[in-house]
């Protein structure tokens, strides 16, 4: 009989902790915001040179003639210092320049795990140092990027690392202490707010917003893997919202820092014209993902892929760049 009154309190208990649950998610979900999010991409100069592209050109491009306003900027460690303590600022000084004479807002990525394959971009003498050493040569590494950008009017805030707790890419482990002291460092060194960012759709918000002041979160719909092939997430909107709601407490900001706008691409590139890609990620779905971001009701959306539809482009197919004017214009 005891046994029974005991169960019977832990369901009731459970059942109260679910109706407030539901009624809390209730009232966040129905007070999403109605907004027009602020558009804008994530640029990779490496990423538009391995698409045979010219890195000026395809900015130009895409600040010109699509009319993006913002942008989140990778530094690449590996393409900076590819010798220790030899330094070529050569593009990222070249694309901060022209994004102050064009008016255009950055967020710059510093750190080793910076957005695109393979995640982390860590010089080859770097890599053959223990992880003491390493974590030196890294915020050795920012501090010269910091200070190197930070009277810059173009930047708007700094990203320490890209999703440094989400274990993707091919990357070293690097532990909480870690990141906070490569946070820290930056901090130090210039007053912008800091961004951290998470996998939208898999693993903990928690410890990267705790460490920011806005939380960048990724936000994928269509992709593949080797049992269903191309498939789409089964999420909707309000799960991205309500998490957001989730950490609203521990950080300032919560954005879409990663939007997909270009194919999950499930072989090389070069395995067939470029042009052939198109009907797996078309200018439909950029444009239901961009509504999809849209009902998420999150204030900033950063869209992945502008160099495809550029590179889509010069190769004579031109729905993506277009749908993307639409967008943005």
């Amino acid at each position: 009989m005891k046994q029974h009154k005991h169960l019977h309190f832990w369901l009731a208990l459970l059942l109260i902790c679910a109706v407030s649950v539901f009624t809390v998610a209730s009232f966040w979900l129905n007070d999403r915001p109605d907004i027009e999010p602020e558009f804008g991409v994530t640029y990779s100069w490496l990423y538009a040179e391995q698409l045979g592209l010219d890195y000026k050109d395809a900015f130009n491009a895409i600040i010109n003639d699509v009319g993006v306003r913002t942008v989140r900027l990778p530094i690449y460690w590996s393409d900076i210092e590819q010798s220790e303590g030899q330094f070529d600022w050569e593009k990222p000084d070249w694309l901060i320049e022209n994004a102050e004479s064009s008016g255009v807002e950055m967020t710059v990525v510093v750190g080793a795990k910076v957005p695109r394959w393979p995640e982390c971009f860590i010089p080859d003498w770097a890599e053959k140092l223990n992880d003491s050493y390493q974590q030196q040569a890294v915020l050795s590494f920012i501090e010269e990027t910091v200070d190197r950008y930070k009277d810059s009017n173009s930047i708007v805030r700094w990203q320490v690392e890209n999703e440094p707790f989400f274990p993707f890419g091919e990357c070293p482990k690097v532990d909480a202490p870690q990141i906070k002291e490569r946070v820290d460092l930056v901090k130090g060194l210039d007053d912008r707010p800091i961004q951290m960012t998470v996998s939208g759709e898999l693993g903990s918000w928690l410890d990267s917003a705790e460490a920011a002041d806005v939380l960048g979160i990724s936000m994928y719909r269509q992709t593949w893997n080797d049992v269903f092939g191309h498939f789409v997430y089964p999420l909707s909107p309000e799960y991205y919202y309500f998490r957001a709601k989730l950490v609203e407490g521990h950080v300032s900001q919560v954005i879409v820092s990663e939007l997909q706008a270009e194919p999950w691409f499930n072989e090389p590139i070069e395995s067939k014209p470029i042009t052939d890609w198109y009907e797996t990620f078309t200018a439909e779905m950029l444009q239901q993902n961009v509504d999809f971001a849209r009902e998420a009701g999150l204030s900033e959306v950063y869209l992945w892929g502008a160099e495809w539809w550029y590179a889509l482009h010069e190769a004579g197919e031109d729905r993506l760049w277009n749908e993307a004017q639409s967008i943005f214009q």
